[in-house]
Parts: C-alpha cells; structure tokens; sequence
C-alpha cells in the first residue's frame, strides 16, 4: 500500500483535469492505496499559504502527483515541485491542456525550472510529447482514463440531426462557430436540435448570440454535474467540439464511449485520439462553413456514421484503467 497525494486546481464533478483526478484516486484507492486532493485552487491572497500548507501535509505521503496546465494552471506545478523536493518525495508530473506550447514560449525558464525538477513528467499524447521534444524536456506518454462501462454504449441505428456540445463556454472552446455551423444546417434542416451543455465567462453572451441569430432549438442546460452526462449524451446523436486548442479532451472519449458520432476541429491532440473518417470527423479549426458540412455529411451517411461509432467504440478500450494502470505505478516507482 502506496500512500499518493493528487495536487490540483481541483473544482468536483466538472470534468476536464478535475474529473481525471477524481478518476485516479477512486481507482488507486479500489486497489488499496491511500489517495487524497490537495487542492491549490485559492484566492490570490491565499495562494502564498499553499507553500506552509502542502509542507504539512504532505509529510504524511510517498508520491506527489501534480495535474497542471498553463498560466495559473501552472500554480500546482510550482507549489508542488517546490515542496516535494524539499521533502524528499517522488514528484511525478501530468501536463494537462493544448496550450502547452504557446506558455512554455512566454516562460521557458519557469518551465525549465520546474519540469526538470520532477521524477516523471506525463504527457496525454503525441502532440504535447512534441511539445515537450521541442524544448527538450523529459516525458513519458500516458493517455487519459475513461470510466467505461458496456450499458453506457448504444448502437444507434439511425443518426438524426441532435446534436450536442458539452465544451466549458470559454473564448477556447469556440462555442460561436458551432452556433454558426448550426444555423447554417437549420436552414435545410429545419428540425435539427442542439443542446449546449456547461456554462463559464461567455455564457450570457453565448444565450444572447444564439437568439439574436434567430436559431430555434437550442437548449443550453448550464452546469451540469459530470455524473449527470451520460443522460445527456444518450439524447443527443452527434457530438460537436470545436476548440481552438486542445490536447485529449476526455469529453470525445465519453461521447465516443456512449455511441455517439464525433465531429472535431482538427486541433492539437485531437487527430492523435481521432482517426478521420474511421473513428470520427475532423473539420478545419473555426471554419464554421466546414463544420457545417460535416454536420450534414453525418446525417446523409447513415451506414457510414454507424460504422464509425462502431470502430470508435473499440477505440476507446485503449483508455481504460486496466490498459494503463501499470504504467502509472511504473511512474509511481511502485509494483503494480
């Protein structure tokens, strides 16, 4: 029995970063090992006691295992390679989201510092992997979790024009090129549905952009706890995901898992998880007129988007905990 600390900015049942380490300690705690969040999201002026605080806790611990991303999402990053140092434990690293590239350009130092100070740095794909060549920095790739479940999944046997986002309404995202796409689709489709699933800082505006478009059929449920999305996908056909930058965005995989068809920007990681045309649809970052297509193309190609969710569904057993488990005691340091 291993006792492992999960460093954070944690939010329960949101999905995204928090959603794998909620996934992470219930798996590691089902085989025995004691497993806990340290969670570093703070007010600002807390931030600062994050230092004291982990030095306290963490004594009690023989792994750091720090989920981070860029800009503040770095802060776990900082606290968590400063204190395990210091405290003589195994820090083992996963690098979380597709904007890897872009802040390690703005703060090469700060990265150097702290990503050279780890014992294993995890990287989700080859995407960010190349990231991490680029600046010469050490990885090993382990892919994300998915928590599947055979009820979970359903052939569909026709695919009608219900369409579904469950993306974070962040500038990201890119939740106003789906709006186009659809009401560009509405106009021979006319009874096509589009449900928008989460909120964030454009979700107001996002409300006012789709009913001054004039589109009907848009559902936007606000944040839903990620429990809750498995009900959702079941209504829904198709998935939309339209980011700018991503790296292996969990929500395809769900969607994937549940039967549905995914259509993607081809951006970052996403072609890595995706095969085109075989495992789901890859359109040209925030070209809405492209996604448009696209989301047409799946409904006037019934066998082929059967086909494709039936290879997808496969696909995904490459993400389940039995598949990678042994990987991550290996980075642990201990036996699986």
């Amino acid at each position: 029995m291993s006792k492992i600390l999960l460093i954070s900015n944690y939010r329960p049942g949101v999905g995204g970063i928090s959603g794998q380490v909620e996934i992470l300690q219930r798996k590691l705690r089902e085989e025995g090992h004691v497993v806990d969040i340290f969670n570093t999201k703070a007010p600002i002026l807390q931030r600062l006691k994050l230092f004291g605080k982990l030095r306290k806790v963490g004594k009690a611990y023989d792994v750091f295992h720090i989920h981070c991303c860029s800009d503040w999402g770095f802060l776990p990053a900082v606290v968590g390679v400063s204190v395990g140092r210091r405290l003589g434990k195994r820090v083992v690293l996963t690098y979380h989201g597709g904007g890897g590239e872009k802040f390690f350009e703005r703060h090469p130092k700060l990265v150097r510092h702290y990503l050279t100070r780890t014992d294993q740095n995890i990287v989700l794909s080859g995407f960010l992997a190349g990231v991490f060549d680029r600046f010469q920095l050490p990885y090993t790739i382990i892919p994300n979790i998915v928590e599947l479940d055979s009820r979970l999944f359903r052939q569909r046997e026709t695919f009608k024009p219900n369409y579904i986002c469950t993306r974070a309404h962040e500038e990201l995202y890119n939740i106003p090129c789906i709006l186009h796409a659809f009401r560009k689709l509405q106009k021979t489709m006319p009874k096509a549905t589009l449900t928008l699933v989460g909120d964030g800082s454009l979700h107001g505006e996002l409300v006012q952009m789709a009913d001054s478009m004039g589109l009907k059929n848009v559902t936007f449920t606000g944040r839903v706890d990620n429990s809750e999305i498995y009900r959702l996908l079941d209504r829904a056909d198709i998935l939309l995901s339209a980011p700018k930058v991503d790296n292996m965005p969990v929500s395809l995989l769900e969607a994937m898992n549940a039967g549905l068809l995914v259509i993607s920007s081809r951006v970052g990681g996403v072609p890595f998880i995706i095969d085109d045309g075989r495992t789901g649809i890859l359109f040209e970052s925030d070209n809405s007129d492209d996604l448009a297509e696209k989301m047409r193309i799946a409904i006037d190609n019934q066998e082929d988007s059967k086909s494709i969710t039936t290879q997808a569904r496969h696909a995904v057993d490459a993400y389940r905990w039995e598949r990678i488990k042994n990987q991550i005691y290996e980075a642990y340091g201990i036996p699986s």
